[in-house]
């Protein structure tokens, strides 16, 4: 006597069981590509907002000649010390109080040479982590030992 064939209901059962597991794996990978492209996306958008505010503060620092004083009148809501000047950003990028920011721009003078007549600065835009930090620097108009008016 012959062994019994296996049914074909029994072959086409299996065949959709390993299709179905085939395309579950498949979509579980599509899902964190799709998950991870999200992030990277956030990510550089959040990059491209910090490095256009901070290309901004350094074009007001070299035609402010380096004054933390006149750039605290561009930045309605900032904290000025002696040297820096700390300006407060919401979710949207726009300026706000302290108590409301999430992100954090720092624009600190650093250094002069030449006789001080070249002011040298960072700003450095922040969130949760450091986002973008650029260095600025800008001849003043005033001649050695003066001060920068």
């Amino acid at each position: 006597m012959k062994p019994p064939l296996p049914k074909r209901s029994n072959l086409f059962l299996l065949e959709l069981i390993l299709a179905i597991l085939f395309f579950s794996l498949a979509s579980a990978v599509c899902m964190q590509l799709f998950a991870k492209a999200r992030t990277l996306s956030t990510q550089a958008s959040l990059q491209n907002h910090a490095l256009v505010e901070a290309k901004n503060a350094c074009a007001l620092f070299q035609s402010r000649e380096g004054s933390l004083e006149k750039l605290q009148e561009d930045y309605s809501c900032s904290v000025l010390t002696d040297s820096s000047l700390t300006v407060y950003y919401d979710e949207d990028w726009e300026l706000c109080s302290q108590e409301d920011s999430v992100y954090t721009m720092e624009i600190q003078r650093k250094s002069t040479d030449y006789e001080e007549k070249l002011v040298r600065g960072t700003v450095s835009v922040s969130g949760k982590e450091t986002l973008c930090t650029l260095t600025a620097s800008s001849y003043t108009s005033g001649k050695a030992g003066e001060p920068v008016s």
